[in-house]
């Protein structure tokens, strides 16, 4: 049922209109409204894991009260449910479409070649560092909408990834002195991931290059997960970006092979979960 699940969870990832988003973000903003109402006094913390265990536990009770009454079959459709919100919510297809319409709305002037910095130059701005940025933004909220949620629910079941999409949800959209800390928690929970995908990369790209770079940061409890999938990124999928087309149009090729590295990486994760459930004991 775990491959059935998270089959769905990609479909609503990738495929959710755009009026269906907004609905299935409708009951987290509601949640984290009422949360917001909870006594000052409680402090930070506890405020934070009340927001986030009231709804584990309601799905968790839930699901184990369908076992116990001979329900079983009926336990796919809360995980559904719950799935198809996790996964639906997101941001990251908007995200993208706001670098690229950027990108071709700017009124660039025509790039120069630095000899020294070998990189291209503008009066105002660095085509590397646009693309750079684009680049941790969508690297960022790939991990925490597709690959973080993913990795919860196969290691625990939907309730752990509800779990996580309430703290990412709490570090978007939560009252400010609740962001921080909700943003630590999320480095907690995103430091297996990283290093998942980290591997990912350099199965879907170039491999060699891709573990020179990671390897001796890969298991250390220092390294900062988000750098350490940047630079990882780079190197399975180099991209020269090319002096001679229009700066949005490089630009937007450089993005596009990102999203090529990142669904191979998704397919990576996919053929080990088809796999384990082939072959439960391999």
């Amino acid at each position: 049922m775990s491959l059935l699940l998270a089959l769905l969870a990609l479909a609503g990832y990738f495929a959710l209109p755009e009026d269906w988003r907004r609905l299935v973000g409708t009951p987290g903003d509601r949640w984290l409204g009422w949360c917001a109402q909870l006594p000052p006094s409680l402090g930070d913390g506890l405020r934070l894991a009340l927001t986030m265990l009231i709804p584990m536990v309601v799905l968790a009770v839930s699901l184990q009260a369908l076992r116990e009454l001979g329900l079983s079959l009926l336990v796919f459709l809360p995980c559904a449910l719950v799935l198809v919100v996790i996964f639906g919510d997101v941001t990251q297809p908007q995200a993208a479409a706001r670098h690229l319409a950027h990108w071709q709305s700017r009124p660039w002037a025509t790039p120069l070649p630095d000899a020294e910095q070998n990189d291209w130059v503008t009066p105002d701005l660095a085509l590397n560092s646009e693309l750079a940025e684009a680049r941790k933004d969508m690297l960022r909220e790939s991990l925490q909408e597709l690959f973080s949620p993913l990795f919860w629910f196969l290691l625990a079941t939907p309730v752990a990834a509800l779990g996580y999409h309430i703290l990412r949800l709490a570090e978007r959209e939560g009252e400010p002195t609740t962001q921080e800390l909700a943003r630590h928690w999320l480095t907690l929970a995103d430091w297996i991931p990283t290093r998942l995908l980290a591997l990912s990369f350099a199965l879907a790209g170039n491999f060699t290059a891709t573990w020179s770079v990671i390897r001796e940061r890969l298991l250390r409890p220092d390294a900062d997960g988000h750098i350490l999938i940047d630079e990882a990124a780079e190197a399975a999928e180099p991209v020269d970006l090319d002096s001679g087309a229009e700066p949005s149009v490089a630009l937007t090729e450089a993005m596009t092979a990102l999203q090529a590295l990142l669904q191979r990486a998704l397919i990576v994760w996919m053929v080990m979960l088809a796999l384990h459930t082939l072959w439960p004991g391999a």
